[in-house]
């Protein structure tokens, strides 16, 4: 008798995956797609940072994430109960085309359909929303802001949004009041707003509602000058609010201390920061408080004047630099932070760059005792220094040699420990 050969074959492929506690199977699963940072509470580290350059650095890793995500929930019946709480819980829209499946999934899932009895809808295991779209197509615009409305419905517990589209199709058109209505439905659970791009950017009054609405609200980063009348503040009352990233001319940088009682973060980007007439009232009235402040670096001394006067409990102090050359040490010396962030915009740079600043921190590191850390917080510099120029860095190191004053990477690691011997070879 011919055995059944199709059969065998079939014995032989059969996965046997391991009988593991339904427990075991979450954990390994969380480590799998695991993305550093992005969620509460670690995104709170990086508080002051967060926008662009935030999004440059960990966009990469999410979308790798979420590939993991979508095969996991594939493998069986079991991974799919078990993944599927990791595959929404942080929804990335990097195209407008998957809007309407995702959509139609959530609202289904929603209404109790498509889930098994007894479990949550799919949308209430969302922490984190990245609005990302890069489509080029400028014909399904207004369509998917309207199913983006939709999606963002279905998400109660959401505590992060995140706003960061480029493509020119979105350049002419304003946030529209049904996505800006729905992130007022479920804000009162969001606690990080982040418009992190110039496109898609809602009316003053519109993001001014949405404010209202939230209740926990801890992060409010939006850069950019919103249309709208700017010459009365807001009405609100922002008791969570511990970081506040906003242009000088805004209803909110005209809040006062009432209104902002747990501030102690200021993020402020653009370039001439004396010209702004409202800086200085706006240290003058909020600047006690402030603990942790956050500037673009254009190489004005009159900057770090100001902030040494107005700024006495300032504890640390992130800067990002077009260029390493810009990097002024007589600047710093005014003010007797503990925590010093350095970023360069610029990806890569010349040993000579590092060089100079590498001497302008080993100046620091004697002439201001109060300072702990110094950190390198760009993923791409601290690559850059690790592969490109390990002899600056060896240099560096043998400068903090004994020293209590901690040289870190991006991630607050020792650049000591990160550093392979120049004598080590492959």
């Amino acid at each position: 008798m011919i055995p059944n050969s199709v059969s065998a074959l079939k014995a032989r492929r059969r996965a046997n995956i391991p009988e593991l506690p339904s427990e075991l199977w979450e954990i390994i699963f969380d480590h799998a797609t695991y993305v550093p940072d992005i969620l509460i509470p670690e995104i709170y580290e990086y508080s002051g940072t967060l926008g662009f350059l935030f999004n440059r650095d960990h966009y990469p890793l999410i979308r790798r994430s979420l590939v993991t995500r979508r095969y996991l929930v594939r493998v069986c019946k079991k991974w799919w109960h078990l993944a599927t709480p990791f595959l929404y819980r942080s929804i990335f829209i990097g195209r407008g085309r998957c809007l309407s499946s995702l959509a139609s999934a959530l609202a289904f899932s929603a209404r109790g359909k498509g889930v098994v009895l007894g479990e949550r809808p799919l949308g209430s295991f969302t922490e984190r929303l990245d609005i990302a779209m890069r489509d080029q197509c400028e014909a399904h615009g207004d369509t998917d802001l309207e199913l983006l409305a939709e999606v963002i419905r279905c998400l109660p517990n959401l505590a992060i949004v995140s706003v960061d589209v480029t493509p020119t199709q979105y350049s002419s058109l304003a946030m529209p009041d049904i996505v800006m209505d729905a992130l007022a439905y479920i804000a009162p659970s969001l606690k990080i707003i982040d418009w992190a791009s110039g496109r898609l950017l809602p009316p003053l009054h519109s993001m001014h509602d949405l404010v209202t609405a939230t209740r926990q609200l801890r992060i409010l980063h939006c850069p950019y000058f919103l249309p709208g009348c700017t010459t009365v503040k807001a009405i609100c009352t922002l008791s969570s609010c511990t970081t506040l990233g906003v242009p000088l001319n805004d209803i909110f940088y005209r809040m006062a201390p009432t209104q902002l009682p747990a501030l102690r973060e200021l993020s402020y980007q653009f370039i001439f920061l004396m010209s702004e007439l409202l800086f200085i009232p706006f240290l003058e009235t909020h600047g006690s408080n402030l603990s942790s402040v956050h500037l673009y670096w254009p190489g004005h001394s009159n900057q770090m004047n100001v902030l040494a006067m107005h700024c006495p409990h300032l504890r640390r102090l992130t800067i990002n630099l077009d260029h390493w050359e810009s990097f002024d040490v007589e600047s710093f010396k005014l003010i007797p932070v503990e925590f010093l962030g350095l970023r360069c915009r610029r990806n890569q740079s010349s040993t000579k760059a590092y060089k100079l600043v590498i001497s302008a921190l080993a100046r620091l590191k004697d002439e201001m005792p109060a300072l702990r850390t110094i950190r390198f917080t760009s993923l791409f510099n601290v690559n850059d220094l690790l592969k490109n120029h390990r002899k600056a860095l060896a240099h560096a190191l043998e400068l903090f040699k004994g020293s209590e004053l901690r040289l870190e990477d991006h991630e607050g690691r020792l650049l000591s420990e990160r550093v392979v011997p120049l004598y080590v070879t492959s």
